[in-house]
């Protein structure tokens, strides 16, 4: 017997895509996602609003939303921390950063209806002295603007390296190569970038064209950041017998493996014997 890891479904690529700052141009960008089934996190500053923090970006006047139209706009999608005015944590006290990071938690839970415990770094910049801070004020991963290039996970969440932003050369190259790819292990194509964007470079036909390749393949699981978070936690904990036969999911989030290549679904607390 032979028992492998999976996502929902027996699936074994996954894609989440990451935009930041909670612009107007994500209103766009939720129907493309809303269409092709794309599932997100967007990371957004509630202490940003109004007109005096609009900007210009390429001859594009770029403007965040309303608390508002927070509350009314990102259903289906995951709100995730970016702190209340967007400064580089890495050079605030650590007096500085709890008030960026909890107020902007706090004043999102209050929009979203439910805890908010993801995070993009402003301006991507992150130091080991910030994870363990983070952790303490709730949150459970970060994503930086690093990219990997790559299709893995991160050894820690608190500093999670996308695979590309989405204006990268080499991003429909890596895209295409991640579809057309049969691997045995768990792999990840982590997309990110502004929505804003989209509209300076006027690529609004590119993202479209990653929304349908990726909304169409059959053999990815579409997830937004936390999901893809809660999932590869609960497999962690995944109890398996010695002989292989007998599992043990003892969270509360329903799991999947293969054995023998034959997909198999764990429920949260139950045991399956194989």
């Amino acid at each position: 017997m032979i028992v492998k890891n999976c996502f929902p479904g027996g699936l074994r690529k996954a894609v989440t895509f990451s935009f930041d700052d909670g612009v107007r141009q994500d209103l766009r960008l939720m129907e493309m996602f809303r269409k092709y089934g794309i599932k997100a996190t967007f990371n957004l500053n509630s202490g940003l609003s109004g007109k005096e923090h609009d900007w210009e970006y390429r001859g594009i006047h770029v403007s965040r939303l309303s608390p508002e139209e927070i509350r009314e706009s990102y259903g289906g999608f995951e709100i995730a921390v970016h702190t209340v005015h967007h400064p580089d944590l890495t050079v605030l006290s650590a007096e500085g950063v709890i008030q960026e990071v909890f107020q902007d938690r706090q004043a999102l839970e209050a929009l979203a209806g439910y805890p908010v415990r993801g995070m993009a770094y402003p301006y991507g910049t992150c130091s080991e002295g910030l994870t363990g801070l983070l952790r303490s004020l709730g949150i459970c991963y970060s994503r930086t603007v690093k990219s990997t290039h790559a299709y893995g996970f991160p050894e820690d969440y608190l500093a999670w390296h996308p695979t590309c932003h989405y204006m990268e050369q080499d991003a429909p190259k890596l895209a295409d190569q991640f579809l057309a790819m049969d691997s045995d292990r768990l792999s990840l194509f982590y997309l990110w970038g502004h929505s804003y964007e989209l509209d300076g470079n006027d690529n609004w036909e590119l993202m479209e064209e990653f929304c349908r390749k990726f909304g169409t393949a059959k053999d990815v699981w579409r997830a937004s950041n936390m999901e893809i978070y809660l999932y590869m936690e609960a497999l962690d904990r995944l109890v398996v017998s010695c002989d292989q036969k007998i599992l043990f999911n003892p969270s509360a989030q329903d799991l999947w493996v293969t054995a023998d290549g034959r997909p198999v679904k764990i429920e949260g607390g139950k045991t399956v014997r194989l």
